[in-house]
């Protein structure tokens, strides 16, 4: 047997403008040469020093790589903090390329949501990892001589499907977004992840 309940209201964050999340949020420290055969890329928590410098990783693997040289980054400069981000390092130098931060939410209930906006978005890939239910995403920017208000994302509980044999519970979700006015010249991809909740399921309804 199983129903359907509305899951309760929660914290809904915003992105704070996805052309600003893939340029001013993405840092990178070398053009690299040869060394790029290893280069690799992993989705992370970066953990910041008692200087707010970078000096590890705790990837979504489950393994831990400490930078050899810390760096700095104008996002994530909060003393022994730790950020989600998707990081391009050398395994072997462990050395650091870039960085692009990855935003953490929490979905909200359908009645909370009544008022955000369905514009365009496309789902590239969901995948969970490193304790998240992870989502990637396209959407359509560009840049005016006007000031421009900020896009908005966000995910939106459907439903939760409660199974009484002891089989994980079903959350379906809706990923929200709001264009605010922005032009839509060329595309950009975004990263969201929400927090998993213990034996349950995820599933994006918009996802191709």
């Amino acid at each position: 047997m199983s129903m359907r309940i509305p899951k309760p209201a929660a914290v809904l964050l915003l992105i704070a403008g996805v052309l600003l999340l893939l340029s001013c949020k993405n840092d990178s420290y070398e053009s690299g040469d040869s060394r790029y055969s290893y280069l690799r890329a992993d989705f992370c928590m970066m953990h910041t020093s008692d200087k707010g410098a970078i000096d590890y990783l705790l990837i979504d693997g489950g393994d831990t790589v400490r930078i050899a040289t810390p760096v700095k980054l104008n996002w994530a400069f909060k003393a022994d903090s730790v950020y989600r981000a998707l990081v391009y390092y050398d395994v072997t130098t462990r050395q650091m390329f870039s960085a692009t931060s990855v935003l953490v939410t929490q979905p909200v209930s359908k009645q909370r949501a009544a008022t955000l906006s369905s514009d365009a978005i496309t789902v590239e890939s969901t995948w969970e990892g490193g304790g998240y239910f992870n989502v990637a995403f396209n959407v359509k920017t560009g840049q005016t001589d006007e000031k421009q208000k900020a896009q908005q994302v966000g995910l939106v509980v459907d439903t939760i499907i409660k199974h009484d044999n002891g089989a994980p519970d079903d959350i379906y979700l809706m990923l929200t977004h709001n264009q605010n006015g922005q032009p839509e010249y060329y595309t950009v991809r975004g990263y969201l992840s929400t927090p998993l909740i213990k034996n349950t399921r995820y599933h994006l309804l918009n996802q191709p």
